[in-house]
């Protein structure tokens, strides 16, 4: 069975077969031409303005407990988070500064200085956030590639 998510890639977002042919239209087939997306780069994204762009639509509203974050301060971790992409088939739920801070850091490391894309108004919870960028792409195609591999070689050797 396909998941939606992989033939979206595939076919809008310019992975796979055909890659790189209907890239933009994805982007205007999800609204990121219109005022609801925001574009920002990495180093300049930070956990308030997330919070206050997306706590209007249905995130970062149910406190579910709080911890010491980076600042040295007490504050909430929330049950509602926002799932941030990672260069896999894999997202992170950004709760709190804290797991916010673990997600840019670790994408920073490899990506560097990305640009990333916000889209409160999007309709799935893996296009909210997006990161455009070649090589972060790329290794998530690749992690899709290898494990697409690895379930066909199961179902091929049982």
């Amino acid at each position: 069975m396909i998941k939606l998510k992989t033939l979206l890639n595939e076919k809008y977002l310019g992975f796979g077969n055909g890659a790189g042919k209907v890239k933009e239209g994805f982007k205007d087939y999800l609204g990121y031409s219109d005022v609801s997306a925001t574009e920002v780069q990495l180093d300049q994204l930070e956990f308030d303005e997330v919070v206050k762009l997306f706590s209007p639509k249905d995130h970062f509203n149910d406190i579910h407990y709080t911890r010491i974050q980076p600042d040295g301060q007490e504050g909430p971790f929330y049950r509602d988070g926002l799932n941030f992409p990672n260069p896999s088939d894999a997202s992170s739920v950004v709760g709190d500064m804290k797991s916010f801070q673990q997600w840019k850091e670790k994408t920073k490391s490899r990506f560097g200085n990305v640009k990333v894309i916000l889209d409160p108004e999007a309709k799935e919870h893996w296009e909210k956030v997006q990161i455009d960028d070649d090589k972060f792409a790329q290794d998530k195609q690749q992690a899709s590639d290898a494990k697409a591999s690895m379930l066909k070689q199961w179902g091929t050797t049982t």
